[in-house]
């Protein structure tokens, strides 16, 4: 099943909408899911769109080194989904300041059967002998992450403080077995530019969502969508 999964704080929830319509306008995708810290989503979302309060997990401790970030521990839970996904072989993580502009449904077919995950590399943090990705848009190979690495990376930012929390430590402890996606499926200021995005990251971009691509999808109306879906 091609699936995918956005994470998001309450004050997120007004622009999963918007993020979510152009995924679903832009792929074939059949279920996506939200991860959210309430029991209601408080916005309409159709029926292949699916929402898992995670406000009670307990894989990162209240008083963890990561806990009082400037992010939060949403973004944290990316680390988990081969655990909260369990039938899932594989899943697409989006950030929710993510607009779909380009067909991605090839996405899920990238060849992962041998690497933890797909994400972009970032080449000013990437050295000859170590390659830095953003994984604001991220292909997850659950079932090899079921091998333990999941839960080395769980517990490593049950351990140690770091400046992009999951992001850092799923680099580290994965290197040699990620997958360099190529960056028009995370078209943003930190990766290699590319002529014709499919997927806009405004990463570290104020006011990103009152930008004209992400007004464009929060105003279309879901009868509009997949013939109302």
């Amino acid at each position: 099943m091609k699936a995918a999964v956005y994470t998001g704080t309450r004050n997120l929830y007004p622009d999963m909408v918007p993020a979510v319509k152009s995924l679903l306008i832009n792929s074939d995708v059949e279920r996506v899911y939200l991860l959210i810290e309430d029991e209601e989503f408080p916005y309409y979302l159709p029926e292949c769109v699916e929402t898992i309060d995670v406000s009670k997990q307990q894989y990162f401790r209240p008083d963890g080194p990561n806990m009082k970030s400037r992010f939060t521990y949403m973004a944290m839970m990316r680390a988990t989904l081969c655990h909260l996904f369990p039938d899932l072989d594989r899943i697409l993580s989006l950030d929710v300041d993510t607009i779909v502009e380009g067909n991605i449904s090839d996405v899920w077919y990238l060849p992962i059967d041998d690497c933890y995950f797909a994400a972009s590399m970032e080449p000013l943090r990437t050295t000859k002998t170590f390659m830095y990705t953003n994984i604001g848009v991220c292909l997850y190979n659950l079932e090899k992450l079921r091998d333990g690495k999941a839960d080395r990376v769980i517990q490593e930012l049950n351990r140690n403080p770091y400046r992009w929390l999951e992001q850092d430590v799923m680099n580290n402890l994965c290197q040699g077995e990620i997958y360099d996606m190529p960056s028009e499926y995370n078209a943003n200021n930190w990766v290699q530019p590319c002529a014709i995005p499919r997927i806009i990251h405004y990463a570290a971009i104020r006011q990103w969502n009152h930008l004209p691509p992400v007004q464009k999808y929060r105003n279309i109306p879901w009868s509009e969508i997949r013939g109302g879906l």
